[in-house]
């Protein structure tokens, strides 16, 4: 069940257990909170907040505004009241409103089917910016005696051809048009380059009229008769075809291609639209003789409501493909509302649709809705730079207006006639089926959403190629003049100093350095934390950042501060190495005996995975090693991105091949025997994703060896004795096996111990975990076990997930590696946390997170923080619970230095409703705020006390005192 929908049947629930006609006789408020119907509903106050105010919009709800807002569904105050039906206030200061006899805002119904009269109806906007288009338009159907031939003007996206689909829907309301009669579309672009056929589609051509022409051919013009003909760049037609045109709007008559004598009749409406100036694309004649010229404007002309109804509209045509809700954040909506977008509506259209299918990966399994957040928008979405500060407002404004997070529901009436769909039927299905594949081979949930998400971007860089890189033009529309006239300047100076700025990195700074002066300007602050350690990584780079700032400084009468100078010096000194980092792939080759053994191996996974990226050399008994040698060195070298190649072979005379192709290439080779088609697609998934190097594709290709072979593979083990090893467990083996596997090998580091390996295991069948174990344990003196699974180890200790954090636990398994000894749970205190271990796991965590903050430094602010929030508020942070928090508090406090911001429903309301609750985590995170030099804004505060109640409340049912 959706959630909102879950949240409006708990209501409903409450009051018919707990509310009746009496309740209403009393002065104390009649409904319930958002606070209560939260825990009724089991979600959160700020999710219950939000869906309660998008069902009081819809009108499913009436809200009571009191000292604290309360809630009553519709339907069941229509029962109890049924003389109310129709009239019961959408808004009430007391629910006495309700027996008054002037009601103040009686609830709208929902608006009545658009009449079959008037079409321009159903367009967003028809009161708004295409108002005054709609009105000529309509001027021109209706002039007698038949109507007026118009001219549509507009530039790419802005809904030409939707405009004139709704004129032809009017004009046949109006019987304007034969009944019946269909709307006739040609596009002249697609015959431009052939004009003789183009005239010969419009008007149509008699037998032998051209070479080609076996026989007659009825033309646009006469199929129109009677109707509409709509002509799309029109601009594109030759000048003997507008002349052509000219005569048939002129005298309604016309001749097909290779007629002579015969002159043809046709009553045709004619709207044209060009992307060009008429004046100077159209033939002067053919221009006066359409006397009705619309200019439809631009997404950027028209106002911010009308583009957030574009959003809602898309997006619900989204959901009914994705069947399921969408979720929109008000920080995404912001930068939504406000990029710039050159191809206007067609391109919000299309962005909208990425967006949706990247956030559409991420979607839990089993949950109805995808989540579009801020952190999952494109780059050039994100970088919303809006220098009219009237904009800013507006947008404020309309985001006031709206509440909280924007929720959309599946709408099959927008979803109908989609004509201009670019995705395929079934495009999100098709997504969902093939991680469901991938999930089925083992693959990391992760990695399986990187892989799709490429495959994803690049099906839409298909779709739009002019959208994969930044142009001039377009830097000049994002960016003022002025300013980049001082930027040029500043990056001709850094040149001259012999540091080169590559393309990308030019728009990059440029981009950056502007917003950095629209700060400035506004009295924003600009923190680096990390501006010191920059300055002496790089001291070249800062000293020709320093030189770059000061030149951009003065020419924009702005001081840019050291933060920024970092910032600016990190850019040149990694930017382009980052870049071609990001670029570059592992290379991999599969070599194995047999006809066709590797080559069908490699077109499994390279299909599977949709790349064409692995490379195959096939070995037959008859071929010579040497031969083979010679293909395989070839192929390395072709393979080779910068990044070295995986070798996967299977047996025999190809062992040691990759050390000697290594020698004698001079490319990085690691090779792995005994290779399978498993083995070959895990590699390669990893392989073709950049952030991988070629350590982790080796010890992907190691780890599935593990799997299937009997012993494994030891690089370096002493002669007669057995390595010792900690296991760590869950279900698949590369969920929380893998993430604890990761902290614990931090923290064997600290304690300076190299002599234990971590080996993560898959503990969800008993029958695999035995075997697993027993192939361990031949070659490792496992020591304990830590993860969510006891394995069962005879004699050897386990650490579970939940003792992981608790007070002891780091101490009993330092000395447990250190000497041999040590019982884990006799030095276990379960009523505090072990903060060692708590470092270790929160740390680790925030290293993923954290861009410009110190995760050690933040850790350790946060717990004495945190410490003073439970002597405050008298509870304790369950171990899950304190994670959470400090996972949360350290990106709350990146975000305020990074000037980003998050948003909560009714801040006012809640302050009031937990007055103390507020005080006491103010006054906690003051040492943060001091520490960090940053301001922890009301909405941060109230997400906190969010969290800080759950715990409360799952303290105060534990029964821990």
């Amino acid at each position: 069940m959706k959630r909102q929908w879950r949240v409006l049947a708990a209501l409903e629930e409450m009051c018919r257990m707990q509310l009746n006609k009496e309740s209403f006789a009393g002065h104390q408020p009649v409904g319930f909170t958002a606070e209560e119907v939260a825990q009724a509903s089991f979600c959160s106050r700020s999710n219950a907040s939000s869906d309660l105010n998008a069902l009081h919009r819809e009108g499913a709800v009436v809200k009571i505004v009191s000292r604290a807002a309360y809630y009553l569904p519709l339907n069941w105050l229509e029962e109890l009241f049924p003389e109310r039906k129709g009239t019961l206030p959408q808004v009430m200061r007391h629910h006495k409103e309700l027996f008054e006899k002037t009601l103040l805002q009686p609830i709208a119904k929902k608006a009545e089917r658009t009449t079959a009269q008037d079409s321009f109806t159903e367009l967003i906007g028809h009161q708004g910016s295409l108002k005054p288009a709609i009105e000529q338009a309509k001027a021109a159907i209706l002039y007698p005696p038949k109507g007026l031939d118009t001219l549509l003007v507009g530039v790419t996206g802005v809904g030409k051809t939707l405009f004139a689909e709704k004129m032809f829907q009017f004009a046949a309301c109006q019987e304007k048009v034969k009944s019946g009669q269909s709307l006739v579309v040609f596009n002249c672009a697609d015959y431009a380059a052939n004009p003789q056929l183009l005239l010969s589609q419009l008007f149509g051509h008699t037998k032998g009229a051209f070479t080609g022409a076996e026989r007659e051919k009825i033309g646009l013009v006469e199929q129109a008769d009677c109707g509409m003909l709509f002509l799309d760049e029109v601009h594109r037609l030759p000048p003997e075809g507008q002349e052509m045109l000219f005569y048939l709007l002129d005298r309604g008559e016309f001749r097909r291609l290779g007629e002579a004598g015969t002159l043809r009749r046709a009553k045709v409406r004619v709207v044209a639209a060009t992307t060009e100036n008429p004046d100077s694309a159209l033939l002067r004649t053919f221009l006066r003789r359409i006397p009705v010229v619309i200019q439809l404007p631009q997404l950027a002309e028209r106002p911010l409501e009308e583009r957030l109804e574009l959003i809602r509209y898309l997006l619900a045509r989204e959901a009914v493909h994705i069947q399921g809700g969408v979720a929109v954040s008000q920080e995404a909506l912001w930068a939504l509302l406000l990029y710039r977008c050159p191809g206007n509506v067609g391109q919000l259209r299309n962005d909208l649709q990425l967006v949706c299918a990247k956030a559409f990966l991420y979607r839990e399994e089993g949950d109805a809705e995808v989540c579009i957040g801020y952190e999952a928008l494109p780059l050039k979405i994100k970088q919303a730079i809006v220098y009219d500060q009237t904009k800013r407002l507006e947008t404020n404004r309309v985001l006031c207006q709206l509440g909280g997070t924007l929720q959309i529901r599946p709408d099959g009436q927008a979803a109908q006639g989609e004509s201009n769909r670019r995705l395929p039927e079934g495009f999100y299905h098709t997504i969902a089926e093939r991680m469901r594949f991938l999930r089925n081979q083992g693959i990391d949930a992760e990695e399986i959403v990187q892989c799709v998400e490429m495959e994803v971007d690049n099906y839409f860089k298909r779709l739009s190629p002019q959208d994969t890189d930044l142009s001039s033009d377009r830097l000049r529309s994002m960016l003022a003049g002025d300013f980049l006239a001082v930027f040029d300047a500043a990056c001709n100076r850094v040149q001259t100093s012999g540091m080169p700025i590559s393309r990308q990195l030019y728009y990059a700074l440029a981009v950056h350095t502007a917003a950095t002066v629209e700060r400035l300007r506004s009295n924003l602050p600009i923190m680096n934390p990390r501006a010191e350690s920059i300055r002496q990584e790089y001291p070249k780079a800062y000293e020709v950042a320093a030189e770059m700032a000061k030149m951009i400084g003065t020419g924009m009468n702005v001081v840019m501060p050291e933060a920024e100078i970092s910032f600016i010096a990190l850019m040149l000194a990694t930017f382009d190495q980052r870049q071609e980092n990001q670029e570059r792939k592992v290379g991999v080759v599969v070599i194995a005996h047999g006809d066709s053994t590797a080559s069908s191996m490699v077109d499994f996974a390279n299909r599977l995975l949709g790349v064409k990226h692995a490379k195959a050399i096939d070995m037959p008994l008859e071929t010579d090693v040497g031969q083979v040698k010679a293909m395989a060195s070839h192929l390395v070298q072709e393979a080779d991105e910068g990044k070295g190649v995986i070798l996967l072979v299977d047996m025999g005379s190809l062992s040691g091949l990759a050390e000697k192709l290594a020698r004698e290439s001079g490319v990085v080779v690691r090779g792995v025997e005994m290779v399978t088609t498993l083995m070959v697609l895990h590699v390669l998934h990893k392989a073709i994703l950049p952030q991988y190097d070629l350590n982790s594709v080796y010890r992907a290709a190691w780890d599935v060896r593990s799997m299937l072979q009997t012993t494994p593979h030891i690089a370096e083990r002493v002669a007669g004795k057995k390595d010792r090893a900690l296991v760590t467990t869950c279900f698949t083996g590369q969920g929380a096996a893998a993430k604890i596997k990761k902290m614990l090998e931090k923290l064997l580091q600290q304690w300076q111990v190299n002599t234990i390996r971590v080996i993560p295991i898959e503990a969800g069948s008993r029958d695999v975990l035995q075997t697993r174990l027993g192939q361990l344990q031949q070659s490792y003196d496992i020591i304990a076990s830590v993860g969510s699974i006891d394995p069962e180890i005879a004699e050897k200790p386990h650490i579970s997930l939940e003792t992981l954090l608790q007070d002891g636990t780091g101490n009993a398994l330092r000395k447990l590696v250190l000497t041999g000894t040590g019982d884990v749970s006799l030095e276990v205190k379960t009523e505090n946390m072990d903060w060692e271990m708590l470092h270790a796991v929160v740390g680790d965590m925030l290293d993923e997170f954290l861009t410009f903050v110190n995760p050690r430094k933040v850790v350790e602010t946060l717990a004495e923080c945190l410490k003073l929030v439970e002597e405050g508020m008298e509870f304790r942070f369950s171990s899950s619970g304190m994670v959470r928090m400090m996972v949360h508090c350290g990106c709350m406090v990146e975000r305020i230095l990074t000037n980003a911001t998050i948003s909560y429903p009714e801040v006012e309301l809640f302050k009031t409703e937990y007055q103390s609750e507020y005080q006491t985590i103010k006054t906690a995170f003051m040492m943060a705020e001091k520490q960090f030099f940053i301001e922890i804004t009301a909405a941060e505060i109230c997400h906190l006390i969010e969290i800080c109640n759950m715990e409360r409340q799952k303290f105060r049912m534990t029964g821990l005192n």
